[in-house]
C-alpha cells in the first residue's frame, strides 16, 4: 500500500482500494484495529460485515457511492464488531482520486476512537471524571459556545496552538480557522443547531499564533440542556500536521512517478509479498500483448504462466538475492509469451521498499521494459561473429587440406621430371610422359573438387530458398532410376508431401544424391537393397534420415576420419573419397550438422540435421 508510507502516528491506521482490480489494502495499524492477523486479505464484502447493525453498514455504504459518484470525501464514526467479538467505535476518512473523470483509487485513515466515545460518556455520568479526562486527554478538547467563543479548552488545544489558555479565552474558534475552510465549518455548525445532524467531522486548518497553519482532524458534537436548546459544542481536535504533509509528498511523489513512467512507456508492478498479490499497470500488460482485464484475475500466478520455462530459475535466483540483502536491487532479463505466441524479451528490475521487523520483504516495487529490439539486435551480432569465426576454421582447414594435395602432386611431378630428363630409351620416356599425363589429370580432377569445396567454404551465405523436400528427394530418386533398377533396390518414402525446408537447391540435391548412390553403390552382396527415407522433428531441427541395409561402416576403426577428403572404406573401384567431404560442408555451411550410426554387413543411417525455422 503506498498510502500508508503517509502514516507517521501509530494509532491511525490507513487502507486503500484500488476500483480497478477491487484490492482492498489495510496497513498493520487498521488490521490491529479489526483485531485481525497481519496475513488477514480482506475484500469490500468482508470489510463491510465488520461494521455493527445495518445502520453502519448502509451509512458507510451510502457515503461510498457518493465518494465515487461526486469525489466528496468524508470523515464519519461507525460503530464496528472486531473478529474477536469486541465492540469499537472508529473514525474513518476516506478520499477519491480520479484519472480521465473516472474514479479509480480510494483511500484513507481509520482510528480506533473508542476511549474518546468512552469518555465523552462518562462526561455525561460524572463531572469529576469528566473534569480529569478533559484535562489530560491525549488529544485536544473544548467546550464552545453557540457563537464560536472557546468556553473550556485543555493543555493539548493549547499545544496544538501555540496560545496559552487565557489568549484562547479572548478569541473565537473563527479567529483560527484558514478562510477556505470557515464557510464549511460553520455550515455544519448550522445544521447541528437546526437539529439537521447530531455531530460532525471534518479536517481543517487553524492558524497557529507564530502564524503557520496547523491541519486538524475536528470532530464536534452539540449539548442541549432538558428544553433542547443548545448549550455547548464538544470539539475533538487532532493535530494531523505531519500526516497531511506526508500524504501530500506522497501524492506529489506518486504523481511524478506517473508522470515518468508514462513518458518512458514502461510497465510497473508492485507486489504485496505477505499477502501475495501484485499490482501491474497497464503498459506491463500491453508489452504482452494483453490489457489487465485480460489477465484478471491477476497474481504471483500470472507472471509465472507467461515466463519462459527455462527462463524462471534465473529469475527466481535473482530475486532470492535481492530478498536475502544479497544485493540491493532485482534485475533480471528473461523471455514472456506475447499474446500472439511469440516470446519476447523483457528487462525487469525492481527493488524491496519495505521490510518487517524481522526484515522480512514486506512490499517490492519494480518495472517492465521491453528489450526484444535490443536482444535480437545482439543475436544478429553473434550470429555474424560465430559465421565470421567458423568460416575462418573453415578456410584455415582447407589451406591445409589444399596444401597436402597439391604437395604430393607437385612431389609426383618432380620426380618424374627428373627420371624423364635422365632416361635414354625412348620406351622409358613414352612411359614416363604418360604417368605425367595421368598425374596431370589427376590433379585437374583435385583441383574441381578443391574448388567446389572452396566454393562452399567461401560462400556460406548461399541462397536459400523453401523447399519441398519430398518434391526434392522425387526428384532425385528419378536421377538415379537406372542404378536402382540394375540394383533391384526397394524405395521407402516416409516424408509428409508437405513439408517445406529453408535450404540451398544446390545443397539438397547434392546431398540426397550423395547419400542415395552410396546406399547403392555399397550395398550388400548378398541382399537385395532396401531403402528407408523419413524425417522427423527435434527440437529446432528436421532431421532427415537415410537408412540402407547394405555393408555398414566400421565406425571403430573409421569414424574419426568418415567425413575426411579422399577417405574411402572399402574396395570399390568407384569410391574417391570426396562424396562425405563435400556433404559434411555443405551441411555444417546451412547451420546444421551431419550424423552417422552403421554396423558391419548389417547397413548404415546418415542423419541430416535441417534447421527448422
Amino acid at each position: 500500500m503506498k498510502y500508508k508510507r503517509a502514516n507517521l502516528l501509530p494509532n491511525i491506521g490507513t487502507w486503500e482500494l484500488n476500483l480497478k482490480t477491487g484490492i482492498l489494502d489495510w496497513d498493520f495499524v487498521t488490521k490491529t484495529i479489526y483485531e485481525v492477523s497481519e496475513h488477514y486479505f480482506p475484500n469490500v464484502e468482508s470489510a463491510i460485515n465488520f461494521y455493527a447493525g445495518p445502520d453502519h453498514r448502509e451509512r458507510i455504504m451510502l457515503l461510498t457511492q457518493q465518494l465515487v459518484a461526486t469525489g466528496e470525501s468524508f470523515i464519519e464514526q461507525f460503530q464496528i464488531i472486531t473478529s474477536k467479538g469486541n465492540a469499537k467505535w472508529v473514525e474513518s476518512s476516506a478520499e477519491a482520486e480520479f484519472e480521465n473523470g473516472e474514479c479509480v483509487l480510494l483511500h484513507g485513515t481509520f482510528q480506533d476512537i473508542t476511549a474518546q466515545k468512552n469518555l465523552l460518556d462518562t462526561l455525561h455520568l460524572n463531572e469529576e471524571k469528566f473534569q480529569k479526562a478533559f484535562e489530560f486527554a491525549p488529544i485536544g478538547m473544548a467546550l464552545v459556545s453557540p457563537e464560536g467563543q472557546w468556553i473550556k479548552v485543555n493543555k493539548q488545544i493549547c499545544k496544538i496552538t501555540g496560545y496559552i489558555e487565557e489568549e484562547l479565552m479572548s478569541l473565537t474558534f473563527q479567529d483560527l480557522t484558514h478562510p477556505e475552510d470557515l464557510d464549511k465549518d460553520l455550515a455544519l455548525v448550522g445544521q447541528m443547531l437546526n437539529k439537521e445532524i447530531d455531530n460532525y467531522e471534518m479536517e481543517k486548518r487553524y492558524f497557529h499564533k507564530k502564524g503557520h497553519v496547523v491541519w486538524v482532524h475536528l470532530t464536534v458534537s452539540l449539548v442541549r440542556n432538558n428544553e433542547g436548546l443548545p448549550l455547548y459544542f464538544i470539539s475533538q481536535i487532532n493535530d494531523i500536521t505531519e500526516q497531511k504533509k506526508a500524504s501530500e509528498e506522497l501524492q506529489r511523489e506518486r504523481q511524478r512517478l506517473f508522470q515518468t513512467i508514462e513518458g518512458t512507456n514502461i510497465g510497473t508492478w508492485e507486489w504485496h509479498i505477505k499477502e501475495n498479490f501484485i499490482v501491474y499497470n497497464e503498459r506491463w500488460a500491453g508489452i504482452i500483448g494483453y490489457t489487465l482485464e485480460e489477465l484478471s484475475p491477476i497474481s504471483k500466478n500470472t507472471w509465472n504462466d507467461l515466463v519462459h520455462p527455462d527462463d524462471v530459475e534465473i529469475s527466481e535466483i535473482a530475486l532470492e538475492k535481492c530478498m536475502s540483502h544479497e544485493t540491493d536491487f532485482y534485475e533480471c532479463e528473461y523471455r514472456m509469451r506475447h499474446k500472439t505466441g511469440d516470446w519476447i524479451w523483457v528487462h525487469d528490475k525492481g527493488k524491496v521498499i519495505d521490510w518487517s521487523f524481522d526484515n522480512k520483504p514486506i512490499l517490492m516495487l519494480g518495472t517492465h521494459a521491453d528489450v526484444t529490439e535490443r536482444k535480437n539486435s545482439e543475436q544478429e551480432l553473434k550470429n555474424t561473429l560465430d559465421l565470421v569465426s567458423e568460416q575462418n576454421k573453415r578456410l584455415i582447414n582447407f589451406t591445409h587440406i589444399t596444401s597436402h594435395n597439391l604437395r604430393s602432386h607437385t612431389g609426383n611431378f618432380q620426380m618424374l621430371l627428373t627420371l624423364l630428363l635422365e632416361e635414354t630409351e625412348e620406351s622409358k620416356k613414352r612411359e614416363l610422359t604418360e604417368f605425367l599425363l595421368t598425374i596431370a589429370n589427376d590433379l585437374q580432377e583435385t583441383i574441381h573438387y578443391l574448388n567446389e569445396v572452396l566454393q562452399i567454404q567461401t560462400n556460406l551465405n548461399q541462397q536459400v530458398k523453401k523447399i519441398h523436400l519430398f518434391n526434392e528427394i522425387e526428384k532425385a530418386l528419378t536421377n538415379i532410376k537406372g542404378s536402382i533398377e540394375e540394383a533391384l533396390a526397394t524405395i521407402h518414402v516416409e516424408v509428409p508431401q508437405n513439408l517445406i525446408i529453408d535450404y540451398s537447391p544446390e545443397y539438397i540435391e547434392s546431398i540426397l544424391l550423395n547419400l542415395l548412390t552410396n546406399a547403392i553403390k555399397y550395398r550388400h552382396p548378398g541382399r537385395k537393397p532396401v531403402i528407408h527415407i523419413r524425417t522427423h522433428k527435434v527440437e529446432k531441427y528436421i532431421i532427415l534420415e537415410i537408412e540402407d541395409n547394405g555393408i555398414g561402416i566400421d565406425l571403430n576403426l573409421h569414424g574419426q576420419k568418415l567425413f575426411g577428403m579422399y577417405k574411402t572404406f572399402h574396395t570399390n573401384k568407384d569410391a574417391r573419397g570426396l562424396g562425405l567431404f563435400i556433404i559434411k560442408n555443405q551441411v555444417d555451411a546451412m547451420g546444421g550438422k551431419i550424423e552417422v550410426e552403421s554396423e558391419v554387413d548389417k547397413g548404415t543411417t546418415f542423419k541430416v540435421y535441417i534447421k527448422n525455422q
